[in-house]
């Protein structure tokens, strides 16, 4: 059903991010959110009839929102001031690497095919 918003955004050139029903529009400006806000909000309720939480729908920098596990960074790359970088958190990092060193362990006698087996099963 969320197709729908989905080719909406990309019908209007807007950068977001959706998982599942949870989804995030990305503007330069705070007039620009909350026009973009309000239109989507509109779009939902009216033509797709689903019910929005407000109380979740906040305008916010991408440098104090977290999705999934992932959150924004400034770029600190010369000529890239304003940019943004894709980051996991250390929790989640902590969680891969502990998980990638048991299926990893030498002491397992198995073959390097069976390793990328275990990895990507």
């Amino acid at each position: 059903m969320l197709t729908e918003l989905d080719k909406l955004l990309e019908s209007r050139n807007l950068r977001y991010v959706r998982y599942a029903d949870d989804f995030s529009e990305y503007v330069k400006s705070k007039k620009a959110a909350k026009r973009v806000g309000n239109n989507l909000y509109l779009y939902l309720m009216q033509k797709l009839r689903l019910p929005i939480n407000r109380e979740k729908s906040v305008i916010r920098r991408p440098l104090t929102f977290s999705l999934l596990g992932h959150s924004f960074a400034s770029s600190y790359k010369k000529g890239a001031e304003g940019k943004y970088q894709l980051v996991v958190e250390k929790s989640k990092w902590k969680t891969f690497n502990a998980k990638l060193k048991m299926l990893t362990k030498e002491t397992i006698p198995i073959d390097f095919d069976g390793r990328m087996h275990r990895i990507n099963y």
